[in-house]
């Protein structure tokens, strides 16, 4: 058949169309990349210039490695002892702790910048005739999307850089009240929507015992850092786990609050006009103590009067003390997502410990999960279609974790839900194809209103489930899975299902360690599932993971952080006390 004159033109009209699309968009792309790059090559020199002028005053103090190593090495109470009784001076303290921090991110890459007035916050405190405050002299990490005057927050977008504060967040203002030193902020995933950390302004973070493993997402940073030993103190947030899952991967402690109970006001964020499933700020230690100390003191008047919006309530030393025996919930598998053979262990082993010690573990099975996850916590984490998230993407370098999900939410709804059910079948998981489907079913302001009373209708069954059973908390996995390789959680994201359940809810939660993986847990994932693609990742993620460490969650109802921290204490000096014995 042969064209005529017109069809030739109109093709290639049409060729010539798609090749000019194709021509302006990859000079968009490179446009982009070039501005953001700039940016990103400005703080990169920032950032060096403020480590160079951290090591000119470490050289000049003369502190040695073996020094920064003997006061680091102290338990976070003997720290505050020994800073608080003088025997330590605050400027020491920064400088072992400055030393390690570096040595830590030459290894790991956790720290995106060393905080030059470190320094002088640190002498103004030793200047005092009187101590600063419960906090005096302690440092303290920050996770980079707490925003600091005269700083920027970039949650890992190149194009958020140069964006300056005029103010510390609030929870910072509080920390410097208490006379803790902010020293380093700490690294995070793009967008911080990830379960672990990358971006392309400062990189990728490595697992303090395996580099080849990922700390954890979003608090990442925090939690490598904490977890080579190189900060007693840090802070993170948490809309997913964020704080529980790093702690987890990486060994540490680490409690996320309810909503209202610490102050969000200047954190940095991409979620912030969503508001049915929030974000939460939290403690994050290398030992118990640290969260203990730093959380009830956090709670002050200046903590209520700079956020109104926190709820005015003091910490319950009457809950945290109490001896009365506890009726504590316990569940290894969800519903949702199989643990693997060290998590289940992980909370048997904290089940037997915490019956030793007088309380009353029942079996409980948490209702819902796996209508919750998809229905709930995806659909109204990504309820606008995923339109903010490739706002600004749009503007940015995209890793490549972020890269499947931005196509995702860039393809017409229509052919999202078609999409869904190909990857369901080809995948074998109901599930997954379910997440994906999910957030499409919003639609109008009025599914809003709907999604907000399901929500609350699933907050009203989840209680009820647990006054049948007359518990005060609950143990259980933080995540199905131990740290995993790099770049690979996007394949595994039913792992998660334990750590979103709480944020949904707005629980009080707290993550410890109990454990580490043993040979015999590598060797019995034998008998784990084996129908989904997601189950032969988890199966394969697991070889070689011996050594690495295992938490479990300690969960509360909403306000209750204190009976959170007294059943992580109580758990976590037997367990120390059997380790040596």
């Amino acid at each position: 058949m042969k064209m005529t004159g017109n069809s030739r033109k109109i093709l290639a009209f049409g060729a010539g169309a798609i090749l000019t699309i194709i021509f302006v968009k990859r000079v968009k792309k490179w446009y982009i990349e070039y501005q953001v790059g700039k940016k990103i090559q400005r703080k990169i020199q920032h950032c060096e210039a403020a480590r160079a002028e951290v090591e000119e005053v470490l050289r000049e103090c003369g502190m040695t490695l073996n020094q920064a190593k003997t006061i680091v090495a102290l338990p976070f109470m003997e720290l505050q002892r020994q800073l608080q009784n003088g025997s330590l001076y605050a400027v020491q303290v920064l400088h072992a702790y400055q030393i390690m921090a570096l040595e830590a991110t030459d290894r790991l890459n956790c720290v995106t910048e060393c905080l030059p007035d470190a320094e002088a916050i640190a002498q103004s405190l030793d200047r005092l005739d009187k101590k600063g405050g419960p906090l005096h002299g302690i440092p303290v990490s920050l996770k980079e999307s707490f925003e600091l005057a005269g700083n920027d927050s970039s949650c890992g977008l190149g194009h958020w850089l140069e964006n300056y504060k005029s103010q510390d967040a609030v929870i910072i203002q509080v920390l410097k009240d208490l006379g803790a030193v902010p020293f380093v902020r700490t690294n995070l995933p793009e967008t911080l929507m990830l379960g672990e950390t990358n971006n392309p302004i400062f990189g990728r973070t490595l697992h303090p015992v395996d580099p080849r493993r990922t700390p954890g997402g979003s608090s990442g940073g925090e939690a490598a850092l904490i977890g080579a030993g190189a900060s007693v103190l840090g802070f993170g947030s948490d809309i997913g786990g964020s704080i529980r899952i790093p702690s987890h991967f990486c060994g540490c402690y680490g409690l996320k609050t309810t909503g209202e109970r610490m102050s969000r006001k200047g954190t940095a964020s991409l979620s912030k006009g969503q508001t049915l499933v929030s974000g939460t700020v939290g403690p994050m230690s290398r030992d118990f103590d640290g969260i203990l100390e730093s959380f009830k003191h956090c709670l002050s008047d200046l903590h209520f009067a700079l956020d109104p919006q926190v709820a005015p309530l003091k910490f319950n030393d009457s809950m945290f003390n109490s001896k009365k025996p506890l009726r504590i919930g316990f569940y290894a598998y969800d519903g949702y997502s199989r643990a693997v053979p060290a998590c289940e262990r992980a909370v048997l082993i904290a089940k037997d410990t915490l019956e030793q010690q007088g309380h009353t573990l029942v079996a409980f099975t948490p209702p819902g999960v796996i209508d919750a996850i998809p229905d709930l916590y995806m659909k109204t984490i990504q309820g606008d279609h995923g339109k903010q998230f490739l706002l600004q993407l749009q503007k940015d370098i995209v890793i490549p974790e972020l890269a499947r999900i931005k196509l995702c939410w860039s393809i017409p709804g229509w052919m999202l839900w078609l999409l869904s059910w190909i990857v369901q079948a080809v995948a074998k998981d109901p599930q997954l194809g379910r997440a994906l489907r999910a957030p499409l079913q919003l639609r109008s302001i009025y599914g809003w209103f709907q999604q907000a009373l399901q929500l609350q209708e699933f907050k009203d069954k989840f209680l009820a489930a647990w006054r049948e059973q007359k518990l005060d908390a609950v143990i259980c996995p933080v995540v199905a899975t131990v740290a995993l390789p790099n770049s690979e959680t996007v394949n595994v994201p039913s792992a998660f299902s334990y750590t979103m359940l709480y944020n949904i809810l707005n629980y009080s939660a707290g993550s410890m360690p109990v454990t580490r993986v043993t040979s015999d847990d590598v060797c019995n994932m034998a008998k784990y599932p084996n129908k989904t693609s997601e189950n032969k990742c988890v199966i394969k993620y697991m070889q070689g993971t011996e050594g690495l460490p295992v938490n479990v969650q300690v969960v509360g109802l909403p306000y209750q952080e204190e009976l959170v921290l007294r059943v992580m204490s109580e758990l976590d000096k037997s367990l120390k006390a059997e380790q040596e014995s």
